[in-house]
């Protein structure tokens, strides 16, 4: 018969054996890595946007670099040719500098104001030798002349080409960058802190590993979202439509390097937590 003794003893031993069951479970820092992915997904998004379609220099490489070139030049040449300039006067590397003047004035949030006195001296050089065939030149011609004439083409093609969708669009392009660079701020700073908490409570490892592989997917499936849906607006618009798709693919190509270095970064951690454990 057991005595109330064994029967004490035997139920310490079941409690002692039992007590790692019903130890309470480990946390998995839900909201933390929740947080974490926005803040790191937001992050990538704002600094993809500031080195591509908020970059004048992206900008203008892929203007000059595709056919609406041409296409915005056409405006231009309707203009010049009222001052009896052929359009073969304008060359490639004329071009590439009027767009560069529109482009950073655009984004330094100015109205356009083309400087059309390259195109004017090229027109002058042209007459000079063909005066010169007669034992003439521009030089009899009366003074200023040339000026004016620049003037004038100045303000007519700069009257022209600042339109209300210019305007908007150098407000869109201002409101734009504000808004972020805030958002930027504000997650750079939140995940500093994420990281600092990480490593005091000793789950940074983990919790960043899951982090940086979830945020790289979400912001491929953005990248990936927002490209398809440029190309079907780019279908609608048949003058714009090949630059559009342009534009798509190299803002994807741009996109991919830092999805492909978030999700290096998130395998990196998952090795390091897997050495660790060993």
């Amino acid at each position: 018969m057991t005595t109330r003794s064994e029967l004490r003893a035997q139920r310490q031993e079941t409690e002692a054996v039992e007590e790692p069951v019903t130890k309470t479970p480990p946390r998995h820092h839900f909201l933390f890595r929740l947080w974490g992915i926005i803040c790191l997904t937001l992050l990538a998004l704002g600094l993809l946007l500031n080195v591509t379609l908020l970059n004048p220099n992206f900008v203008k490489k892929e203007i000059t670099s595709s056919s609406l070139e041409s296409i915005m030049m056409n405006q231009v040449n309707s203009s010049l040719t009222q001052y009896g300039i052929s359009t073969s006067v304008l060359k490639k590397s004329d071009t590439d500098k009027l767009i560069t003047q529109a482009v950073d004035q655009i984004y330094a949030g100015e109205k356009i104001n083309l400087d059309f006195s390259s195109v004017v001296n090229s027109v002058s050089s042209s007459v000079d030798s063909q005066l010169a065939q007669y034992g003439l030149s521009t030089s009899m011609l009366p003074a200023g002349s040339s000026s004016a004439v620049t003037n004038n083409i100045n303000s007519i093609v700069n009257s022209q080409l600042n339109t209300p969708e210019v305007s908007q669009l150098i407000t869109g392009i201002k409101i734009a960058k504000t808004s972020v660079n805030i958002i930027l701020v504000i997650c750079l700073i939140s995940l500093v802190l994420l990281i600092i908490r990480g490593l005091w409570q000793r789950h940074f490892v983990k919790s960043f590993s899951w982090i940086c592989i979830v945020a790289s997917i979400l912001y491929t499936v953005i990248i990936l979202v927002a490209h398809t849906l440029a190309i079907q607006a780019g279908q609608y618009q048949a003058d714009l439509s090949p630059f559009i798709v342009q534009v798509a693919n190299d803002f994807q190509q741009q996109a991919f390097s830092g999805s492909l270095l978030m999700a290096g970064v998130g395998i990196g951690l998952f090795i390091l937590q897997l050495i660790k454990r060993r």
